[in-house]
């Protein structure tokens, strides 16, 4: 069913509420008047039922810590029929680099990612070809060639003080073709027991830093929001019919890299004051600063029941996501019990039928989207350049599954 546009008018008021940041706040809480009027954030974390990557709380046990230091082992390999251009170790490490920027900037600190790079190119034992990258790769090949590459390099490089293993092919080893991420690695190089790897292939080329960031989001926990199936019917298959180019674990070549709110709230890179838990029986409105600014009130959270929450969060024309066709409120249904790469996030397309598909589905002011589903409406009541006021009115479904 399509969503319902309706331009703004005026909603009937039970109970009402307005959430804003103090003026001046950076990441300010809900004020404390508020308390016991808004739900306490632990009520919006939506459990998981997943056990690997997924959306919800708790973050897989497997994923490595989002805050605190993250440091990087990155290790440049070439081989005997795909050898290293001479002077191509510097290209190499600038390509990613913009990548750990990413990580340090969104986290705002919270996490501290520093990568010490091997001072030249390590020769791999196998050729490229040897390892089926083109051919289908296994986790077992996977392991095959990370384990090669931390062999090769451990005479020359220190693992003992390593949480995470980049190994990056030179730009000659075509036959690497693309970068994937294990969180169950099991190697021990210099007493050092390594339980986490990115290997970065010819398509870093193509993507730059940001293949890091979003890899290094599954290494901190995060699924896939692009799904493995493409949408039936889609001619070509559309593998970004969820997300779009909406958050980096969706299209990498997005206009909108940046990760969603929700994301960075499971990281901790969001405080649980910058969240605000609606309740299912009462008018809501909120002020949301734009994600890119990172202060206020980041994201509204109205639990569905279950394992499905609605959010809405601020995108504007900042940072990361400079080049974004429409800025607005960004309206998603996140399901926990969904897994990784088959649509746990979906974007909500608030003017169905243009020809930016989702890359347009913000909502814009004195608009209003009603969930079709639950009943719930969200209007956007003013917007500036720096984030929009939302009137949040949950439906009668909204309020039964609570």
């Amino acid at each position: 069913m399509r969503p319902i546009l309706s331009a703004l008018a005026a909603v009937a008021v039970g109970a009402s509420l307005t959430v804003a940041a103090p003026p001046g706040s950076a990441a300010a809480p809900a004020p404390s008047a508020l308390a016991g009027i808004l739900a306490p954030a632990q009520a919006c974390r939506v459990a998981t039922t997943q056990t690997d990557l997924a959306e919800g709380f708790p973050v897989a046990e497997q994923a490595l810590p989002a805050r605190g230091k993250l440091r990087a082992a990155m290790i440049f390999v070439d081989f005997q029929d795909a050898p290293a251009p001479r002077g191509s170790l510097l290209k190499a490490e600038s390509n990613l680099a913009p990548g750990i920027d990413y990580l340090n900037t969104l986290s705002r600190g919270a996490l501290e990612v520093t990568a010490r790079s091997s001072d030249r190119w390590v020769r791999m034992p196998r050729p490229s070809t040897d390892y089926p990258f083109e051919r289908g790769l296994s986790y077992e090949d996977h392991v095959r060639y990370i384990e090669d590459a931390i062999r090769a390099a451990d005479p020359v490089y220190d693992f003992a003080d390593v949480d995470v293993v980049w190994v990056v092919a030179t730009e000659a080893a075509r036959d690497i073709t693309y970068s994937p991420t294990t969180n169950f690695l099991d190697v021990t190089a210099d007493g050092n027991h390594l339980t986490h790897a990115i290997t970065f292939g010819y398509d870093q080329w193509r993507w730059g830093g940001l293949v890091l960031a979003h890899e290094s989001g599954h290494t901190l926990g995060l699924p896939d929001l692009y799904t493995f199936d493409p949408a039936p019917g889609s001619d070509p298959p559309n593998y970004h019919a969820a997300v779009g180019g909406w958050d980096l674990m969706g299209l990498i070549s997005g206009q909108a890299p940046e990760y969603l709110a929700w994301h960075r709230w499971m990281l901790g890179w969001l405080r649980d004051g910058e969240v605000a838990c609606l309740g299912p029986d009462r008018d809501t409105t909120v002020r949301l600063t734009a994600v890119e600014v990172g202060r206020g009130t980041a994201m509204a959270v109205l639990p569905l029941g279950g394992s499905r929450a609605l959010v809405l969060e601020s995108r504007k024309p900042l940072r990361y996501d400079r080049e974004i066709a429409a800025s607005g409120v960004l309206v998603y249904l996140v399901d926990t019990a969904v897994a990784t790469g088959r649509g746990p996030v979906r974007v909500v397309d608030t003017t169905p039928g243009t020809a930016l598909g989702l890359d347009d589905a913000p909502l814009q002011a004195g608009l209003t989207w009603t969930d079709p589903d639950s009943g719930t409406s969200v209007t956007v009541t003013s917007s500036t350049a720096t984030g929009d006021t939302v009137r949040i009115t949950p439906g009668r479904l909204s309020a039964a599954a609570s």
